[in-house]
């Protein structure tokens, strides 16, 4: 993929020199965490005390990379890869995958989810003569989830939910003989408890936008647009009052990302009440090097809940292999980030479905992520 022509935003030089100063301490962490030997990937698990606020974000992971479709470079090999591309979907099972996320949610007991890749995929037949047929509803990932989460005993609605991109019923083979049409639909979405007393918890002003800072995607059927979406919400835990966002940043081009991270500041998140930031934000908060994206957080006054609790453990959350059957755990970098500002205090944070035993009974990892959830208490202001 190819830049859009969004210039490299400048940072002010006292922002720089805190840049400085916070890669040579990261640095230094990451020295010590790897002499120290093997740390723990995942702990599934969030204490009993004053922070009794959970939050959590999940990419639940809309079961392709686009690796294929990525690489195509004339029509014949886009029709090729749209055809591999929805066999990776229906190869990585979405509802038996959702149904191993939403044992993830249970277990972390979260108030608010933020989530990210709820694709819906549709299907229809395929004619040279008169072109795609109906489409059909294959995979709904939200739907999905929410079944999963009812059977299991679980109390969610969705709060706010926001489409990012959208393709529309493109042509597709199968090798040897099958000619189809695929369309998909992306969504980011903020879940909501309803079974905690409205005295102790409420939210309001739901909120959607997405963000002017686009990537456009070069391809044989010319240029694609992949627009990321914000959600937001506000809500009052225990008597204190904060704002919930969640939002899927750019992957693959960093001058989109800073700029999408600008937006959000400018917006959503220009409020005087608390801000709590949970996100995708495809900007490595570990290895080394930090993403400029994520410094441009750090620099304006967010703190990174994983790193206040576990400075020293790298906390990976992405990624596993593109079809989520790889039997040993690849996560290698730390892109799900819970980040607040204000007035609160993280009393602990924990990996979810990065252990085996979260795997689903076929062997798919819940997820190519990791979902991170946090403990936190809200102070008087």
């Amino acid at each position: 993929m190819q830049e859009t022509g969004i210039s490299q935003i400048g940072m002010p030089r006292r922002l720089g020199r805190i840049a400085r100063v916070w890669w040579t301490l990261s640095g230094l962490l990451g020295l010590l965490a790897c002499l120290a030997g093997p740390t723990p990937t995942v702990a599934q698990s969030l204490s009993n005390g004053k922070g009794d606020l959970r939050v959590m974000t999940y990419n639940v992971n809309e079961g392709t990379d686009y690796l294929e479709i990525q690489q195509a470079r004339d029509l014949n090999q886009f029709l090729v890869a749209e055809g591999q591309t929805i066999t990776q979907v229906r190869v990585t099972n979405s509802p038996a995958r959702m149904q191993a996320v939403a044992k993830q949610i249970v277990a972390a007991g979260p108030a608010l989810v933020s989530l990210q890749e709820l694709d819906e995929w549709y299907t229809s037949s395929f004619s040279p003569l008169t072109g795609c047929g109906s489409p059909i509803l294959e995979f709904n990932f939200l739907q999905e989830l929410q079944d999963a989460l009812a059977a299991q005993g679980a109390h969610y609605t969705v709060a706010k939910e926001a489409q990012q991109y959208a393709f529309p019923l493109i042509p597709g083979f199968i090798p040897p003989s099958t000619l189809l049409c695929v369309a998909v639909t992306d969504h980011v979405a903020i879940l909501a408890r309803t079974d905690l007393d409205t005295a102790k918890f409420q939210w309001r002003n739901p909120q959607s936008a997405q963000y002017s800072a686009t990537l456009q995607f070069p391809s044989p059927l010319g240029l694609l647009p992949l627009p990321r979406a914000w959600v937001s919400l506000d809500a009052t835990f225990n008597g204190k009052t904060f704002r919930f966002i969640g939002t899927h940043l750019e992957s693959v081009v960093p001058n989109v990302r800073e700029a999408q991270g600008a937006e959000l500041r400018a917006g959503p998140a220009n409020t005087s009440l608390p801000v709590i930031l949970a996100m995708d934000s495809n900007a490595p908060a570990f290895p080394l090097p930090l993403d400029p994206t994520y410094m441009d957080f750090i620099a304006a006054g967010y703190n990174d809940a994983w790193t206040q609790i576990f400075p020293l453990v790298p906390g990976l959350t992405c990624c596993q292999a593109q079809l989520d059957d790889n039997p040993v755990s690849e996560l290698y970098q730390r892109i799900d980030l819970i980040l607040t500002r204000g007035n609160i205090e993280v009393q602990n944070t924990a990996l979810f479905g990065a252990a085996p035993s979260a795997k689903t009974p076929g062997g798919l990892w819940p997820s190519d992520h990791a979902g991170v959830a946090a403990q936190l208490v809200v102070e008087q202001e």
